[in-house]
């Protein structure tokens, strides 16, 4: 089972609102992102769980003709900060999965009221992610490649910094999340304590 590209509170209960409430894909419970709830269920089952420490942006953001989020798109947009509180990332999430929904974007209710069912790929699903494009948070511009010219030497420390303190993983290839390298015996709440100190470690405050 895979991850989309996450924002750094992929891993605990906090985090609800990108993976399993944003990204219903992601396979967890609707709990809480600082960036989604519950995506340790794969470890219990037996499946491979990928995370990541940034987000994609879902198609309500234009993309420019380099893969990028074209300039003109983010403008409105809310901000997240690497040093968002929870609270903060879950209002911002949270709004913008209200306006698809106010919008017929179908969720996922059974997951919690602001899980978007990530597989609506209905006219009126993209009606509405164009229409709330504006309240799709952008993230930390240290945790997006286009504006982090060292994202990949950050990534590897942050993936460093995980199997340093008991979580281990194994990056992929293109460094846009991990997988479990075999079963975890951490709970959710010390991968999430884990998850969020790497970020601020390997992306945050550091004299290049």
């Amino acid at each position: 089972m895979t991850h989309p590209h996450l924002p750094h509170r992929a891993l605990g209960a906090a985090a609800a609102v990108v993976c399993a409430v944003l990204l219903a894909g992601c396979g967890g419970s609707a709990g809480g992102t600082g960036a989604a709830s519950g995506t340790q269920s794969g470890t219990q089952s037996g499946e491979q769980d990928v995370a990541s420490v940034a987000t994609g942006t879902p198609s309500a953001a234009p993309q420019s003709s380099s893969g990028t989020p074209a300039a003109d798109s983010e403008q409105g947009r809310p901000q997240l900060r690497l040093d968002s509180s929870d609270a903060e990332r879950d209002r911002y999430w949270n709004a913008y999965a209200t306006c698809l929904k106010d919008h017929g974007h179908k969720m996922i209710l059974a997951r919690g009221p602001y899980s978007i069912d990530q597989h609506d790929n209905s006219p009126t699903a993209k009606a509405a992610e164009k229409t709330c494009a504006g309240k799709l948070p952008l993230q930390p511009p240290e945790l997006r490649r286009d504006s982090n010219p060292h994202y990949d030497d950050d990534y590897r420390a942050y993936i460093k910094c995980l199997n340093s303190h008991g979580l281990k993983v194994v990056a992929l290839a293109d460094n846009s999340g991990w997988t479990y390298d075999g079963q975890t015996t951490m709970s959710e709440t010390e991968q999430t304590k884990v998850d969020k100190n790497c970020t601020m470690e390997a992306f945050g405050g550091k004299k290049r």
